[in-house]
């Protein structure tokens, strides 16, 4: 993969990410207080995708630097890790990345009903900003590629 081809790629994901934002704000709003299990699931979903865009961007220029993010049981963890450790996103955003990590593991491992609402919202309230930090990262780090 050249350096353009990166850019493009990363490019095409936060866009992605954007997409889905909209998406989850057409269904979220924070001032409303009931949402049934369905609409907390596609919710969560979205948070996801989100999430998982993110972790595209990330392996994806690991990858282009070479570092070794080979497909294992533990590759999610260790994809954050690294992109921490070498400088694509400071240690305050992996550590908030982390969380959305764990959401993932815990919500792709458990029942829609075992999941606490509040859990989901606070990860919704965040995400735009989450997103839009996660962006200028990227774009800082491509930089100096």
């Amino acid at each position: 993969m050249t350096i353009d081809e990166l850019k493009q790629f990363c490019e095409e994901e936060l866009n992605n990410i954007n997409r889905i934002i909209g998406e989850l704000e057409t269904v979220y709003t924070p001032e409303k207080t009931g949402y049934t299990l369905a609409e907390q699931a596609g919710i969560a979903a979205f948070v996801i995708n989100i999430y998982g865009g993110i972790e595209k961007i990330l392996k994806q220029i690991l990858l282009y630097d070479k570092l070794d993010v080979k497909d294992a049981p533990e590759w999610h963890e260790k994809v954050l890790r690294k992109s921490a450790e070498i400088g694509i996103v400071p240690p305050d955003l992996s550590k908030v990345l982390s969380n959305y990590l764990a959401f993932r593991n815990f919500f792709i491992y458990s029942y829609m009903f075992n999941i606490k609402w509040d859990d989901i919202k606070a990860l919704v309230d965040a995400v735009k900003g989450v997103a839009d930090t996660f962006g200028k990262e990227v774009h800082e780090y491509i930089q100096t590629i």
